[in-house]
């Protein structure tokens, strides 16, 4: 099959099938839109009968009841009967055309009066389509009960039944089971208010409901059949008209690719798009040596660009190893332009930590390199990760020492940024002697022991250095003193000066340590503890010639016994 015949069948395909499918789709939904409205105006026809029904039985009712409070229904107590009673029931009966009979009756279920006489006397049957109870009207005892034996005949005569439309009444408490209903009927349906056991039906034959549809049919039929010519023949033309130009193309392309002959040209005389194809098709021919020549230069941007690539990848790579160098704040606010790397500086009130290995040396004399390397890098990514949660700017390590401080670049304020620096050193020491342990279990003989001091006080902050080698740090007395407290505080605990004491007292429970003067401070420092949730179960001591530390907690009765042992050696 030729591309030419597969096209023609394919947009008469295409242009017939939404059609026919609009078509059908329109058709069922008229269908679908007439029905829903007979139904509706079935139902509204419906929901007036029905109102008149319930009416008429509202209105049986209250008769009922007003007969039922005369004083006359007095009589049923002595069976004294007056004909009154049976002149009204009669009456009433006339009145209303009633097929059935009004029936009063005693206590003991016996018809003392009835606008039938053949049934005075005989027990009541107990089916009864409307029962109201007798009362006295001097002392309201029960006197029996005025009852109605209603044909459903008397709701079906308010019927307006045509040859199309027809009601039905159903009384549902009477049939067992689901009630039946007329085939091929538009039925709508609709229970009384009054009595919900009798249900009405509205039905209309659907061949006579439909009849306007079935005479449209042949014309919806014979439009579709026109339709469908139409558009195959539009559908044919439209492909000649379009297939035309495009085989004249192809011939044309097949010849230049068949001898080489560039000099060939396609002459279509239109305007549309076919004809702006033809003339794209010449300036394509013409235009090859140009085309070859922005190949190749577009190969040389391509070579370029993964050279760029390359060198940006490189340079992600080199600014992730930068990052383990400096500090989170500073290496995000240097790559996102906030900070300028320049030799400057700013007065700022911080608050600084120090911590270091109570007794490093003697602690790691004797263990190995690999060991020590091993031991000492746990140790600071420990505390480095409490650092980092916490928001802190890592100065710098000092070889088992941290230098750590809160307020730039980033604060919370100065008050907050004291609270945040110590929880950062309590869970330092909580971790500390978490670690302690597993160090222990690993065969570490002596675990480290850390002290901290933090002070809050005015630094000069920022680049120090030279043009090629800068270092983001922090300087002044407030450093040294934070400094000289770490170094006087007990091992596993936190000691801060009072500026930072005033800060945090709110929220720490603090003791007043010791008084001391720092090396190159002419007055006295204050310092306090920090008191921390197991302090109780830690005793401390370190004193020239003894260290000491014990977790009261964790302390074995073996260990006790060797304590003991090496006490009475010493004495």
């Amino acid at each position: 099959m030729s591309f030419k015949t597969k096209t023609i069948l394919l947009l008469i395909t295409l242009s017939l099938i939404p059609y026919v499918i609009t078509m059908i789709i329109l058709g069922k939904a008229y269908r679908s839109d007439y029905e829903s409205r007979l139904k509706s105006d079935m139902n509204h026809q419906l929901l007036i009968t029905t109102d008149r029904l319930d009416q008429s039985l509202e209105i049986l009712e209250n008769d009922l009841r007003f007969i039922a409070s005369l004083d006359i229904m007095n009589d049923v107590l002595t069976d004294d009967l007056d004909r009154r009673i049976f002149k009204l029931l009669s009456m009433k009966k006339e009145d209303m055309d009633l097929i059935g009979s009004f029936d009063v009756i005693n206590t003991e279920s016996i018809i003392v009066a009835s606008s039938d006489t053949e049934r005075i006397g005989k027990a009541s049957d107990g089916e009864n389509f409307m029962r109201i109870p007798l009362f006295s009207t001097f002392d309201q005892s029960l006197l029996g009960g005025l009852l109605v034996n209603y044909d459903l005949v008397n709701l079906s005569r308010l019927f307006s039944n045509d040859t199309h439309l027809r009601y039905s009444l159903y009384d549902t408490s009477l049939t067992s089971g689901e009630v039946t209903y007329p085939e091929n009927q538009l039925i709508v349906k609709r229970t009384l208010q009054n009595r919900p056991e009798l249900t009405v039906l509205l039905e209309q034959d659907y061949d006579f409901a439909f009849a306007v549809l079935d005479k449209l049919a042949s014309s919806f039929y014979m439009t579709l059949i026109i339709g469908t010519l139409l558009i195959t023949a539009v559908a044919y033309a439209t492909a000649n008209y379009i297939l035309k130009p495009i085989l004249l193309l192809s011939n044309t392309a097949n010849t230049i690719t068949r001898t080489q002959d560039y000099s060939k040209r396609v002459t279509i005389e239109r305007t549309d798009e076919i004809g702006q194809l033809s003339l794209a098709f010449n300036s394509m021919i013409s235009g090859m040596q140009q085309m070859l020549v922005r190949l190749n230069e577009e190969s040389e941007n391509r070579i370029k660009l993964a050279e760029e690539k390359n060198r940006s990848e490189m340079l992600q790579n080199l600014s992730t190893k930068l990052s383990k160098y400096l500090s989170p704040q500073v290496f995000n606010s240097i790559f996102s332009g906030e900070r300028d790397v320049t030799l400057s500086s700013s007065r700022k009130k911080l608050t600084i930590f120090f911590s270091d290995i109570v007794d490093f040396t003697g602690t790691t004399d004797k263990m190995e390199s690999e060991d020590l390397t091993q031991l000492l890098n746990h140790y600071l990514r420990e505390m480095t990760d409490i650092a980092l949660k916490y928001g802190a700017t890592i100065d710098k390590y000092i070889g088992d020492a941290i230098m750590i401080f809160f307020g730039d670049p980033d604060s919370q304020g100065l008050k907050e940024d004291a609270k945040l620096c110590v929880e950062m050193a309590i869970s330092m020491q909580n971790r500390v002697r978490e670690l302690q342990s597993e160090w222990q279990a690993n065969g570490y003989i002596k675990p480290f022991s850390i002290r901290a001091g933090i002070h809050t006080g005015y630094c000069t902050v920022g680049n120090f250095g030279t043009e090629n080698r800068m270092d983001y740090t922090i300087v002044g007395s407030a450093v040294n003193l934070a400094s000289r407290i770490e170094s006087n505080a007990e091992p596993g605990n936190v000691f801060i000066s009072e500026d930072t004491f005033l800060l945090v007292r709110d929220t720490f429970d603090c003791c007043p340590a010791t008084s001391v003067t720092p090396k190159g401070f002419s007055l006295p420092v204050k310092l306090f503890k920090v008191k921390m949730e197991d302090d109780a179960q830690i005793l401390s001591i370190n004193e020239d010639g003894l260290q000491l530390i014990i977790d009261k907690a964790r302390i074995t009765e073996e260990t006790r016994k060797q304590l003991r042992g090496v006490i009475d050696n010493m004495i």
